[in-house]
């Protein structure tokens, strides 16, 4: 079986750094991205079994905006997201004010705040991909 595949998205490379070195240790392949154009990127390339995404980035809402257009977009609809952030209201209000910002439903399985606690991010992390296991639809095999 091979490693699980995390994305993280962060524009403070210090803690994406942090983030990578620490899953890296749990046996994790681990993607970095600094932005939302990056994360497409990756996103194409490692195939992701989990994004831990922040909120804002090169823009304020940016992270919301790529998760909100991951969980839309065919294939990746199914990864689970942790979204990160330093914003600090109860997790009702700040949900109905991203909610009300995006039009839409909270696009994220998780959220922390920061300062994340490492060994928090590996339990969620850890529960979020047993619950997707038998939920997610593999990404397409190649035959060549």
């Amino acid at each position: 079986m091979r490693p699980k595949r995390i994305l993280v998205v962060d524009d403070d490379r210090d803690l994406v750094t942090s983030i990578e070195s620490f899953l890296q240790a749990r046996g994790y392949e681990v993607a970095t991205a600094a932005n939302g154009k990056e994360a497409y990127e990756r996103i194409v390339e490692a195939k992701p079994d989990l994004i831990v995404l922040d909120i804002m980035m090169d823009y304020e809402e940016e992270g919301m905006v790529l998760a909100s257009a991951l969980k839309t977009d065919g294939p990746t609809h199914t990864i689970p997201i942790i979204v990160l952030s330093g914003f600090t209201a109860q997790k009702e209000a700040r949900e109905k004010i991203f909610a009300s910002l995006m039009g839409q439903d909270w696009p994220a399985d998780s959220f922390m705040q920061k300062p994340v606690r490492l060994a928090e991010l590996a339990e969620r992390i850890e529960a979020l991909l047993t619950r997707a296991e038998t939920a997610r639809t593999p990404w397409p095999v190649s035959e060549n």
